[in-house]
């Protein structure tokens, strides 16, 4: 991360670190400071620096007893961390508005740092991944859509409010659980010991060295450019299971590959040694090599790979805030947290939403629970065959909401979503009341993507009686300060239950003055 054109954390201690010969003395010398140590026997050297302040323009440089090194263009302002899965990683080339965007984006003071997707130690120093990562890109027509979409919306609007340089390590791969992101043992102490110890037996099971052939002659092991991959561009498809199907078989076609000939159980991934689902896989390759970069804190988007089975996903509830405990230990300060709660979901190829309500109250219990911590609510910009929706600004503005709130301590900021709190059965109507309105709520017409959901309606809302659920097909819901009033239910009913997006797909549409939607809630009647 210490290259030309980096951006540094300001106010803060921060460290740098490197290699040179073993015994060497190092200085290091930024604005005004100068500290220096000698490397130990193996060459490697750290020293911390005193907090820097606010610069748009300095100069790092580092200094042997052979050469000095100069880094030019740096900047000092605030980092965040751009951590998770898919929905982190996706790149601005795949955002519904990415065309809109490269037209206002330049600015030199927001600047990107992705680093590349490595699965094992190592493995860095076998492939030229220096092309397309490990160097700090500037914002600009040019360089966006290799941006992370929803780390570029959140800086964006954190840059432009507080007018300080913003820089984004973004450290991310798809299909990732949270176990591949911490230690084995914090894995197995903390919910994960079934999936650790299927993961050994599997290996168990496993010819390695007939393994790490095939791993290291296979081209695709080595990820020198995710956007050049043949398949990359499968994320710019928002559509139905068939009408997916049908463009992954046309895009293999265009490659001269038949699809009838192709078993699908060959491409099932072996989960070993050199992968990066594996248990600590990315933690060791990919966040070990940047601790303890400075940064202001963690923006986090994961979870579905932890929603495939119910086990999993109870397990996110004490798996997920471990992983918070772990990574403020490694950098030895209390990082905030600000992280994205799962969108809607019907199914994305293997991938189903039948156990994303579990998660979606794990991550929920995280965010009332855990000290120094955010959840975005995006309950209105699900795509129901889609696992990763292509509308990130949303999800970017609502972090950033976050942050200007619990991170820069802009306390007037509306950050939290619409929460249900009570339902009364009040002269023949459902009287629902929530919190954090604002000014008040309203009802959309339409969410995000254009799906009608309906003025007079609540979208992602079930009531529930003693016998089961209700129809209410018939029922008209207007939106009242910090009330929506639901009429034309079945007559005698008595409802006992209301739940708001406790399924796995649904499409809220009721806003708070922060256009902020509800977010999953579940009570009784009173």
């Amino acid at each position: 991360m210490f290259k030309d054109r980096a951006v540094l954390q300001r106010e803060k201690k921060i460290a740098v670190w490197g290699q040179a010969d073993p015994g060497a003395q190092i200085t290091v010398q930024v604005q005004g400071q100068s500290v220096s140590t000698v490397t130990d026997d193996k060459g490697n050297w750290k020293v911390f620096l005193a907090p820097l302040q606010v610069s748009f323009q300095e100069t790092m440089t580092i200094s042997d007893d052979h050469e000095t090194l100069a880094f030019q263009d740096l900047m000092v302002g605030d980092v965040w961390l751009a951590g998770g899965q898919s929905n982190m990683e996706f790149h601005m080339r795949y955002d519904a508005d990415v065309e809109d965007e490269k037209k206002v984006c330049k600015n030199p003071c927001i600047r990107f740092f992705d680093y590349p997707d490595v699965s094992f130690p190592g493995q860095i120093d076998m492939a030229d991944y220096g092309k397309n990562y490990g160097f700090w890109r500037s914002c600009d027509a040019e360089n966006l859509e290799r941006f992370s979409a929803v780390a570029y919306y959140c800086v964006k609007e954190l840059q432009k409010k507080y007018q300080i340089p913003v820089g984004i390590l973004g450290i991310n791969w798809g299909g990732t659980s949270a176990m591949a992101w911490i230690p084995e043992e914090v894995a197995t102490e903390n919910g994960d010991a079934h999936r650790i110890e299927a993961y050994h037996e599997g290996l168990g099971q496993m010819d390695l060295d007939a393994y790490d052939q095939r791993f290291m002659n296979d081209p695709m092991s080595f990820h020198t450019d995710l956007l050049g991959e043949p398949f990359s561009d499968l994320m710019m498809f928002g559509c139905s299971q068939e009408e997916f199907q049908q463009k992954i078989e046309e895009m293999m076609a265009a490659q001269g590959i038949d699809p009838s000939t192709i078993d699908p159980a060959a491409f099932m991934p072996q989960i070993g040694p050199k992968h990066e689902w594996r248990p600590a896989g990315v933690y060791e390759s990919m966040l070990l090599p940047c601790v303890p970069y400075g940064v202001k804190g963690v923006l986090w988007y994961q979870g579905c790979s932890d929603s495939d089975t119910e086990q999993d996903a109870k397990a996110y509830k004490t798996v997920f805030p471990a992983l918070i405990r772990h990574w403020r230990e490694l950098w030895n300060d209390e990082l905030p947290f600000l992280f994205v709660q799962l969108a809607p979901l019907n199914q994305w190829m293997g991938s189903v939403g039948t156990y994303y309500p579990i998660t979606r109250q794990a991550q929920q219990w995280t965010a009332d629970h855990v000290p120094g911590t955010g959840m975005a609510v995006i309950t209105d910009v699900g795509m129901e065959w889609d696992i990763h929706p292509k509308k990130k600004q949303p999800v970017g503005y609502r972090l950033a909401l976050l942050a200007e709130n619990y991170v820069y301590g802009d306390k007037d900021v509306l950050c939290e979503a619409p929460t249900l709190i009570r339902a009364e059965w009040l002269n023949g109507q459902l009287v629902l009341t929530f919190d954090h309105v604002g000014t008040g709520l309203s009802l959309a017409e339409t969410v995000p993507y254009g799906q009608r959901v309906g003025a007079d309606r609540l979208g992602g809302l079930q009531v529930f009686t003693e016998e089961g659920e209700l129809d209410l097909s018939q029922a008209k819901a207007v939106a009242q300060n910090d009330k929506v009033i639901l009429s034309g239910l079945p007559e005698g009913v008595k409802p006992v239950r209301v739940a708001l997006a406790r399924t796995g797909w649904y499409l809220v549409n009721l806003y708070n003055s922060a256009g902020i939607p509800a977010r999953p809630a579940e009570v009784n009647m009173e």
